[in-house]
């Protein structure tokens, strides 16, 4: 079964968020960036995206989307073959307990009209959290209407749905491979449970969890939860560089480039 890491979201304070927006090195060299509005059939939000060619940063205001505070965040993973989610949501059924899985499909509003997105998969959490965990499955009728070609193998091809969204090929911004969490013991839980059901590997050292597959590392550390849920957040580049950079954005973001990597550290 192949469930991968898809993107991520931050919720950062106004003065954080407008000083990436305005960055030229984010602008210029380190990755696509725009200001979107999405609109479905039930909601819309309104942020800030960092694209690479395999992945994106979605970063929000507080209230960018409904409910939305500052330090709240989230994780979506996509499946890559149609059909997976149903495997999913059976192999997350007997370990449940006594929560509820949610599931929907989200209709997007588009030039063309409504037009199927993607179905989504859950853990319904007892009440709102700071941090969300998901399961995305892309609709067929969303895949036709931005033309996009699965892989030779059949799979879902992340790279020809971003590129779709205006990609530069020339930018550093390659993949996120490694996210760094605290997490409250409910949300941990949570995490876990459809990470099990993805397939996910995981280990343990001290006070950090190790959850791994397909080139992608999640460390969940099981210390009091702070703000930031997401706290760190590894990069991969394109291309070495010749010397370490760091950038400062507000007061709640750092970047730190090394050589062949970029780290993002939030609150």
């Amino acid at each position: 079964m192949g469930i991968e890491f898809n993107h991520l979201y931050v919720t950062l304070d106004a003065e954080t968020l407008d000083s990436i927006a305005k960055s030229e090195f984010i602008s210029q060299e380190f990755c696509t960036i725009s200001r979107d509005t999405v609109k479905t059939d039930t909601e819309s939000w309104t942020g800030i995206y960092l694209r690479g060619k395999h992945s994106y940063l979605e970063l929000f205001p507080p209230g960018g989307a409904e409910g939305l505070r500052e330090g709240f965040s989230g994780i979506g993973f996509n499946s890559q073959q149609a059909g997976e989610m149903d495997i999913v949501q059976e192999k997350l059924r007997p370990l449940l307990g006594a929560k509820e899985i949610l599931s929907d499909l989200q209709v997007r509003q588009t030039e063309a009209g409504k037009v199927p997105w993607f179905y989504y998969l859950s853990i319904n959490p007892v009440e709102r959290e700071a941090f969300a965990s998901w399961l995305m499955e892309f609709h067929q009728d969303y895949l036709d209407y931005k033309n996009i070609e699965m892989t030779s193998a059949g799979c879902f091809n992340r790279a020809a749905y971003l590129k779709t969204l205006e990609t530069s090929e020339t930018s550093l911004f390659d993949d996120i491979s490694e996210v760094h969490l605290e997490l409250t013991l409910p949300e941990q839980e949570e995490l876990a449970l459809l990470l099990q059901a993805f397939g996910y590997d995981s280990s343990s050292a001290g006070d950090i969890t190790t959850y791994h597959s397909h080139n992608f590392m999640i460390k969940v550390c099981q210390k009091v939860a702070r703000r930031y849920r997401i706290c760190k957040v590894v990069c991969t580049l394109k291309e070495q560089l010749q010397q370490e950079k760091t950038f400062t954005f507000g007061k709640n973001a750092q970047l730190n480039l090394g050589r062949s990597l970029a780290i993002w550290e939030f609150g």
